[in-house]
């Protein structure tokens, strides 16, 4: 069963991608967070217990009041090694800025930067 996690401060988008994700795979487990503080102590936790050998797909927004998704890449650097591998991250955002999509591209723990809304092709596009 695929899992995805998303950290954004948009309970509006955030439902909106549960259902492209729900009707592009089926059965899934989705967590969402709309306060990223919350999101990260999550993969602490849920990281130090996982067992399972497929990663999960973390969804970023970078605008966000109480941390960007930069400042949300920066503590989850400091995570345990053991924990980051579990996830493959993703930033989902409104931004156009061109410094944004190139931050996102240049950063090692970003697979790929998606411009919101996600639908199912650009989901068909990143996760085949």
């Amino acid at each position: 069963m695929r899992r995805f996690i998303l950290v954004d401060d948009d309970p509006l988008n955030n439902f909106l991608t549960k259902m492209i994700l729900k009707k592009t795979f089926g059965e899934i487990r989705v967590h969402d967070f709309i306060v990223p503080e919350d999101g990260l102590e999550f993969l602490k936790f849920e990281g130090a217990k996982n067992d399972t050998k497929t990663k999960t797909i973390l969804f970023l927004d970078i605008n966000m009041p109480t941390l960007s998704g930069w400042e949300f890449l920066e503590a989850f650097e400091l995570l345990d090694a053991s924990v980051k591998e579990q996830y493959t991250i993703y930033i989902l955002s409104s931004s156009i800025n061109l410094s944004d999509i190139n931050f996102a591209k240049a950063n090692h723990l970003v697979s790929g930067f998606i411009e919101k809304p996600l639908n199912k092709a650009k989901l068909i596009n990143i996760l085949g």
